[in-house]
């Protein structure tokens, strides 16, 4: 054995004639590679005028001095190159980049590029690959003299229209709202009392048109009185008389809590919105006899509240 197995310094032999030559080649060596600094990371041409002790990163095509080295780490000491090959783990500083590399796979890679995870405060996982437990995050853009463009911008990509690609929002780790684009190209804002069940509560389609989707669904209906009861599955609804033209309606059913409804008279019909008697709660007993009349009411639990209501005849 004549070199050492991790860092290939030269060994003395036992009754070896000038041992200071080969003592003086380790010192040399270790002074090059211990607490490395590299000026530059993939040069091919040696530079001209080298400093005592520089060391660089030699690229796959070296020329001149650094031929058939490819890979290694050049040193310029006492007027002459060294080269040392450096193995898996090794630890540099790249003084050209400003930033610390490590030696993986036959190439010098940023200590920060391309993790498998972050955790800050914390442990990142398998799923969770950045984790980060604070009190407060910060994004702020880089301003226009500092040579940025001073815009901030966060993005979240998903591969196709049918993923997802949302922000989720916790109480003790279980989900009480989402919003974005989730499962389709909708911007959507879904809420939750369980983390389990959500309702869509307001869309924005891709097309620019905006749904609140509490109110049931934007389709004008026509639903019949039946012994006084009318049953909605729309938002807009003009009521029609069981038999006749005229009509008492003293319970609604349909809809959930929070669902609105906007019920419109029609010509030549009268219904009379009953308070008090069934689910209703009304400012008195409302009546929609024309074109124009119209009562607006929002589902709190088993009853329908009052909004508006406006007798335009």
């Amino acid at each position: 054995m004549t070199t050492t197995t991790r860092l290939d310094l030269p060994l003395m032999a036992p009754e070896q004639a000038q041992k200071h030559v080969t003592h003086n080649e380790a010192l040399l060596l270790l002074d090059a590679i211990v607490q490395l600094r590299l000026a530059e990371i993939g040069r091919d041409d040696p530079p001209d005028n080298p400093d005592e002790g520089a060391s660089y990163g030699i690229g796959d095509a070296p020329t001149g001095a650094w031929a058939g080295h490819d890979g290694a780490v050049a040193s310029w000491t006492l007027g002459g190159w060294r080269f040392a090959t450096p193995v898996e783990g090794w630890l540099a500083w790249d003084a050209d980049a400003g930033r610390v590399c490590f030696y993986r796979d036959g190439d010098w890679t940023g200590v920060l590029d391309q993790v498998d995870r972050v955790g800050i405060g914390g442990v990142a996982d398998d799923i969770n690959r950045l984790m980060v437990r604070s009190e407060a995050a910060l994004f702020t853009a880089v301003q226009d003299a500092e040579g940025g463009s001073g815009d901030v911008r966060l993005t979240l990509n998903k591969e196709a229209s049918g993923d997802s690609a949302t922000v989720l929002f916790q109480t003790g780790f279980s989900g009480r709202a989402e919003i974005g684009l989730a499962g389709n190209d909708d911007f959507a804002f879904k809420t939750s009392a369980d983390g389990s069940d959500f309702a869509t509560a307001l869309t924005l389609t891709a097309e620019g048109f905006v749904r609140f989707d509490q109110m049931m669904g934007s389709a004008v209906s026509f639903p019949v009185v039946a012994d006084g009861v009318l049953t909605v599955t729309t938002s807009y609804a003009v009521p029609a008389p069981e038999t006749g033209t005229s009509d008492e309606i003293d319970t609604i059913t349909g809809g959930f809590d929070g669902a609105m409804l906007i019920a419109t008279g029609t010509m030549g019909t009268t219904l009379t919105f009953r308070d008090g008697i069934g689910n209703l709660k009304l400012g008195g007993d409302r009546e929609l006899a024309a074109f124009k009349d119209s009562l607006m009411l929002v589902r709190r639990g088993p009853h329908w509240i009052e909004l508006s209501f406006r007798d335009n005849d």
